[in-house]
């Protein structure tokens, strides 16, 4: 049987291939929504890029919460993808989100066109040394949606030195991290020369839990 995890307003099936989505990820989605109020006018259309969008939680309530939104989301994983768009088509949202396999940024690459207010990502981030030691309800979710390569900081390299090629300038990097990444990729962001405005935001039980950035420009 499917599970199904409550996050934000909705239920969402995972379909036992996705990550199954987390409480402090509804703090990655209250700040996107908050940053995105008082930046972009009401009634104008937002330009959304949902990196590894899973079973398309963040994605879905994104939708729901800036009705202005049109969302790109991206999953490597058909599998992902198909739950992402059956729980986009039972809220009625799937006119709204362009669901596209992708490894990051690869297929994208040929679409110039694609230029992002908000991207955003909730990828994964376990190292190595952290995998071993997983409880084992969290090992369960697909490996690939768990490990972020050796030392956890392989999404975040890639998306630091890739995600600005398709942001508008003064468009917001958003990012959730592990309980100890935090500064590594503020200091990633930092020193990018890309992107500035860095800041850490912290979840409900006080853990850095959330990293922002701005493009420059």
């Amino acid at each position: 049987m499917a599970k199904v995890a409550h996050f934000m307003d909705f239920e969402f099936e995972t379909g036992n291939t996705t990550l199954f989505p987390r409480f402090e990820t509804e703090v990655l989605v209250e700040k996107a929504v908050s940053i995105i109020s008082k930046e972009i006018p009401e009634g104008e259309r937002c330009e959304i890029l949902d990196i590894g969008t899973g079973c398309g939680n963040i994605a879905i309530s994104l939708t729901n919460y800036i009705p202005s939104s049109r969302i790109v989301a991206l999953d490597i994983s058909e599998m992902a993808l198909s739950v992402a768009k059956k729980n986009a088509v039972r809220y009625g949202m799937e006119q709204r989100i362009e669901f596209v396999k992708s490894d990051l940024f690869e297929n994208l690459w040929q679409r110039s066109e694609l230029s992002f207010d908000l991207v955003i990502s909730n990828p994964p981030y376990i190292s190595l040394a952290d995998f071993t030691s997983l409880p084992e309800a969290v090992k369960e979710d697909p490996y690939v949606a768990l490990y972020g390569g050796r030392d956890g900081m392989d999404f975040y390299r890639r998306i630091v030195n890739e995600a600005h090629f398709f942001m508008k300038r003064g468009a917001v990097l958003l990012t959730e991290v592990g309980y100890d990444q935090a500064s590594c990729v503020k200091a990633m962001l930092e020193t990018s020369g890309v992107f500035g405005d860095a800041e850490i935001y912290k979840d409900y039980s006080g853990i850095d839990r959330i990293v922002k950035g701005r493009k420059n420009g």
